[in-house]
């Protein structure tokens, strides 16, 4: 089902189908899952065809250990294998937060040395809505050969973000924070963001 050998803790994105509400109902019970929200999806542009038959709704599973949130999936196929996940490879911080209501993740084109990483991390633990910031990969759960493989997959940055008003304040807030991180002279490219409506567990 998986290709590779990947983290133990992430993000699994799954379009809210028909098949959603019984994994649901089998996530509410997983002690690997952390938190389980109902969110909405804006792919950017340019990502677009790297995410085959991409949702505009996904249950997002913040897991910690995988394999039994891939049983689950087996139990409950998505039928347009649409699925894929955002796992943790280095938490670069974590703050005290009561919710998450934006998830924003980015790529980068280009491998970062530990120097680059410490200024990104300086500079997102400044952001006082940034709850969470962590380096991870990109990759697909589906039974088919992609039309498109991204090339970037290697280069995720993953955000969490405490919102205090709307989803729109959130997106620009995330934008302001990608601004400061270019000039330090780090691009940080848009990949997929997730406006969560309602947290499931």
């Amino acid at each position: 089902m998986i290709d590779a050998i990947i983290a133990s803790r992430g993000y699994v994105c799954y379009p809210r189908d028909n098949n959603a509400q019984s994994l649901i109902e089998y996530w509410k019970d997983c002690d690997v899952v952390r938190d389980l929200y109902f969110a909405t999806a804006t792919f950017a542009f340019e990502s677009k065809p790297y995410f085959p038959n991409n949702s505009n709704h996904y249950i997002l599973v913040k897991y910690d250990g995988l394999e039994k949130i891939l049983q689950g999936i087996s139990k409950y196929p998505s039928p347009n294998s649409s699925l894929f996940l955002f796992s943790s490879e280095t938490e670069l911080f974590e703050k005290y937060h009561e919710k998450v209501s934006y998830l924003s993740i980015y790529y980068t084109r280009y491998d970062q040395d530990n120097q680059e990483v410490r200024d990104i991390a300086g500079i997102l633990a400044r952001r006082d809505m940034v709850v969470s910031a962590n380096l991870g990969n990109l990759k697909f759960i589906i039974n088919k050969k992609l039309p498109f493989i991204f090339p970037h997959s290697d280069n995720i940055i993953i955000l969490e973000v405490e919102g205090k008003k709307s989803h729109q304040s959130d997106q620009n807030y995330c934008e302001k924070t990608r601004k400061d991180v270019a000039r330090k002279g780090i691009p940080l490219i848009n990949l997929v963001s997730f406006s969560i409506l309602e947290k499931l567990r």
